[in-house]
């Protein structure tokens, strides 16, 4: 069921079975049902509107947007704010009905397809483009530090944030690392889950550089030294295309108000919004 409290936010149906996920202790949202004491769950939704939401998993604060603007709409969906490789595991285990990813640079778009080809075997797959970003170096406004290159991380005491394994923030520090010779497991910092939270340990003090998408950047008034021109694209099954929520959710991307809505989000590129590749059952 998309969202039940206390020990578990979004569930849905997913691969033609009841899923649920747990709903953040910090979130705002409401949840769709509460677990009993006997391991029952008690619905606080409509049963029948609940079959027709879409999941959708990943790190890309846009997905809130996405799903906010399905909200009133039979078919909705549910964000789950999980990692690129996280996101990819819900989708191949039937835990998600989409999933979203940026562990590719904007130019190769190879690399989804051969990490799709590896989880979901045997599964036609769609690729949907939703936007474009740099990520990099988020410092603390006016870069105190003066830190000008991905070398000056190696400086003895200086703290950069940590995001767990499988995150695509970890990747684009691990690459731009190896580049110059340096390990990322040498440096020090505390451990964040999302971009926003990597945003704030800077923000405040907590750490002196954490790598992140350049629209959270922005919006916490910090400065920022780019790395990477990513795309951030949704991973679908191909037979879930007629999903009600799934089916709302892609309509959502072909209509331009949404695009200009996104775009006026700061530092998203939304020229691939939209479109559509399959990667074939193999």
């Amino acid at each position: 069921i998309p969202g039940v409290r206390p020990t578990q936010p979004p569930g849905v149906q997913a691969s033609r079975r009841w899923v649920a996920h747990l709903v953040d202790a910090r979130a705002s949202e409401p949840a769709d049902g509460l677990v009993c004491a006997s391991g029952g769950v008690e619905l606080l939704g409509d049963p029948q509107r609940l079959e027709c939401s879409a999941l959708v998993a990943g790190c890309a604060p846009v997905l809130g947007a996405l799903a906010g603007r399905l909200a009133d709409r039979r078919g909705g969906a549910r964000w789950l704010p999980l990692t690129s490789g996280a996101a990819l595991r819900a989708l191949a285990e039937g835990r998600t009905h989409i999933a979203g990813m940026h562990l590719a640079a904007a130019d190769d778009p190879t690399t989804h397809e051969h990490l799709v080809r590896e989880q979901l075997p045997g599964v036609a797959v769609d690729i949907i483009g939703l936007v474009g970003w740099r990520e990099g170096l988020a410092l603390a406004p006016g870069n105190p530090l003066g830190i000008r290159q991905i070398e000056d991380l190696a400086a003895p005491g200086l703290r950069v944030a940590r995001r767990p394994p499988g995150a695509g923030a970890a990747a684009v520090l691990a690459r731009a690392l190896s580049r110059v010779g340096l390990d990322p497991h040498t440096l020090r910092g505390p451990a964040v889950s999302s971009h926003a939270d990597a945003a704030a340990v800077v923000l405040h003090g907590a750490a002196d550089a954490a790598v992140l998408i350049e629209p959270v950047a922005q919006a916490f008034g910090l400065d920022f030294l780019p790395l990477s021109e990513e795309r951030f694209e949704l991973f679908l099954r191909a037979r879930d295309r007629e999903h009600p929520g799934v089916r709302h959710l892609l309509d959502r991307l072909a209509d331009a108000r949404f695009a200009r809505e996104v775009r006026a989000m700061g530092a998203y590129e939304t020229a691939a919004m939209g479109s559509l590749r399959r990667v074939e059952a193999a």
